[in-house]
Parts: C-alpha cells; structure tokens; sequence
C-alpha cells in the first residue's frame, strides 16, 4: 500500500515537470511571445495626434490564446496609455480595453501578423506585424481612419526585442 503512494506521488511529480515544460515548448513555439520596445527614431507616424514618446509591447501565451499588454507615453502627457486584450491566431475577434476600437482579430502567417481593428462592427484599422529573420525586430505597419478627427493613419512601428 506504501508502495503504490509513493509510485502516485512520485507520478504526480513526473505529470507536473511535463505539463510545465510543454507550457514553456509553447511559449518558444510562438515567436511573437516577449517584450517589445518601440524603437521612435526608425518609427513614422502620421495622421495627427501627439506624438509616441515610448511604447512597450509585451505578448506573452496563455494556452490557446496570447496576451496583448501595450503601454504607451505620449508626448506631452504624463499619463500612460493601457491597451490589454486576449486574442487568438484565428481571426475570431476578441474584446480590447483601452483602445479607441473595441475588438481586434488576428491571424497568422509564418512570421507575419495581421490585425484587423474593428469599431462598431467596422474595420477601423488593419496592421501587418513582420518579425525579422532574427526574431530581434517586429515591425508593424498600420493603416487606419480616425472618424473623430477625421483623419487617415499610416504609420510604421519598429520595436526592438528585450
């Protein structure tokens, strides 16, 4: 009886290291995972608005889906902007807080990411993630229309990997 407690235990321990090191496989598998700081003198912005002074990105995998965590400093603002949503490669759209849109959808390609912003049922921004052959740079070029301001977007977001 002794025995077959300590074979459980010692199974239990063996099913953990597994289910814990799958887990971290996953997270290597997706090279998107990570933290991502924005690199201002290679980005473009234009389209109005104040300016980004700094911006870090941090993606991090949560099972089937990943995390989305944006903290952004404009200039002239003391105030951090906090986008945060969970999403899937799929293309199914996912709630977003934080941002002028309230979903987002991606899919996946290889090295690239497209997103698809939405408002109200309408696309309002779709942005083209490329990471690089090194896996040390995303770029992210975005096109978009702020019907508030009544402006179009095109700018080009080089993030370096920390």
């Amino acid at each position: 009886m002794e025995r077959s407690w300590s074979r459980i235990g010692v199974c239990a321990v063996v099913l953990g290291f597994v289910l814990s090191l799958g887990a971290q496989v996953m997270a290597q598998a997706d090279p998107f995972v990570g933290t991502w700081v924005l690199n201002v003198d290679k980005s473009t912005f234009t389209g109005g608005g104040p300016g980004v002074r700094s911006r870090t990105l941090t993606i991090t995998a949560k099972g089937d889906t990943f995390n989305h965590t944006q903290e952004t400093y404009r200039q002239g603002q003391d105030a951090i902007l906090r986008v945060v949503f969970d999403a899937k490669y799929d293309g199914s759209p996912a709630p977003v807080i934080g941002a002028a849109f309230g979903q987002v959808s991606f899919t996946r390609m290889g090295r690239t990411l497209t997103r698809k912003a939405m408002d109200v049922g309408m696309e309002v921004e779709t942005a083209t993630y490329t990471l690089s052959a090194d896996g040390k740079t995303l770029t992210s070029a975005e096109v978009g229309y702020n019907s508030a301001r009544g402006t179009a977007s095109h700018n080009v977001l080089v993030f370096d990997r920390q």
